[in-house]
């Protein structure tokens, strides 16, 4: 049976950081979500995975045609592979045009 485990659940705003014991070894299914906003129309923006300190070059993003309005993330799903044990897990903002707050919600989960 597959475990679905929640890492983060929780408004904003970035960055957010949590440690999650991870007990598989195998591979991994990741999915973020969330939402974002922008002081500029016309911005890609999004928020990004780090684990353990390390970018992973995953982003849950969306093309923000208005200013300052908040958008929800096309959420992104990965396979990871971990080493049995705790990670830490922190939501970043994509680029400099990404802006969060109290109003964005963030999710995170991994299953095995």
């Amino acid at each position: 049976m597959a475990v679905v485990q929640v890492v983060i659940a929780q408004s904003g705003p970035l960055p957010i950081k949590a440690t999650a014991q991870i007990n598989t070894n195998g591979p991994a299914v990741l999915t973020l979500a969330g939402s974002v906003w922008s002081t500029s129309a016309n911005q890609m923006i999004g928020v990004s995975l780090v684990i353990d300190g390390q970018p992973t070059g995953v982003s849950a993003a969306i093309y923000s045609n208005g200013a300052s309005t908040h958008r929800a993330v096309v959420p992104a799903t990965v396979e990871e592979t971990f080493d049995i044990g705790s990670h830490t897990f922190t939501l970043v903002p994509m680029n400099s045009q990404t802006t969060s707050d109290a109003n964005d919600h963030f999710s995170l989960t991994v299953q095995y």
